[in-house]
């Protein structure tokens, strides 16, 4: 069984399509909340997201702008199952963070959680590096 990715962050955030580019990934499955879930209320979506968080394996997580609170929320819970201690850093947490994302000093926070990675491109190549991890 290939190891479930958890697509968390909105499709045209930064870069158009990016989730369709990290689907091309070979060896993983992904689960893509916008696709996956039932988007018609937060009484439906937002449980559904949430276990399937907690039923991933890796997170890659591209916020974008305001409103991306559900971003966030989504990489605390995967935060919480997936490290023994608060302030341990996630190396199957990936977060795009793109260059011009302000505030710029919140990054050196964020980079306490997980891999930060500048595009969607080095996201791939540092996913594609996790493949080996679950054979």
């Amino acid at each position: 069984m290939a190891p479930m990715v958890y697509l968390a962050g909105q499709w045209n955030a930064y870069h158009e399509h990016w989730k369709d580019e990290i689907k091309k990934t070979p060896g993983f499955d992904f689960f893509d909340p916008e696709i996956d879930a039932d988007q018609s209320s937060p009484d439906t979506f937002f449980p559904q997201d949430l276990l399937a968080v907690k039923r991933a394996d890796i997170m890659l997580a591209n916020p974008g702008v305001a409103p991306s609170e559900g971003t966030w929320i989504e990489i605390g819970y995967f935060l919480a199952f997936h490290t023994k201690a608060p302030g341990d850093k996630c190396l199957k947490l990936i977060i795009i963070w793109h260059e011009t994302r302000q505030p710029r000093w919140s990054v050196d926070f964020v980079m306490k959680a997980g891999v930060i990675v500048g595009t969607v491109g080095m996201a791939q190549k540092y996913l594609a590096t996790l493949k080996g991890r679950f054979d």
